[in-house]
């Protein structure tokens, strides 16, 4: 006799399997994302959040021990605003995190350059749909939510942390 999960195993089951398939949704519309990213890079993450670009960019061969990540933010043809710099430590200032809630949930990436951490999200949930894009914070406090706006791109989750090496975040994030 087979017994059905209990109704609070539910909601994390279907997290988890949403967290699962993520890397696959977003694989189809990677292609329509405009990206910093350069063509030997492996694009992890890119919006457009109207004037500007967002984009997590990493290096092609990226493994845990190897590799680098890199939020790149700024308008089309201009240089961006690169977190961590070419030749700085990035597995010392990245976080990544997970987003579990009932009907969805989403994976961010936190990147830390004191008093200020930007925070790359992507998330799906019933009701609301899905949302992404970037939160800055000062100090602890949230000063800016910028939202993706048409096409994005994102491979951020569990398999990607696991395989680069990207340790968990211990502040958390909370969805603007």
């Amino acid at each position: 006799m087979s017994r059905s999960p209990s109704p609070r195993v539910r909601p994390a089951l279907l997290a988890a399997a949403w967290l699962a398939a993520l890397p696959l949704q977003a694989a189809a519309s990677e292609a329509s994302a405009a990206s910093h990213c350069t063509a030997d890079e492996q694009t992890l993450f890119a919006c457009s959040t109207g004037r500007k670009r967002l984009s997590v960019c990493a290096s092609a061969q990226l493994t845990r021990d190897a590799g680098s990540v890199q939020y790149r933010f700024g308008a089309p043809g201009r240089s961006p605003f690169v977190l961590p710099a070419a030749d700085a430590g990035w597995r010392a200032t990245v976080r990544g995190g997970g987003l579990m809630f009932s009907g969805g949930g989403g994976a961010y990436l936190a990147f830390a350059n004191p008093p200020y951490r930007y925070v790359v999200y992507s998330a799906i949930g019933r009701g609301w749909g899905s949302r992404a894009g970037v939160v800055v914070e000062k100090h602890g406090r949230r000063i800016a939510s910028l939202p993706c706006v048409g096409a994005t791109a994102s491979t951020l989750g569990p398999d990607l942390f696991e395989r680069a090496g990207i340790a968990e975040d211990p502040l958390g994030f909370e969805l603007p």
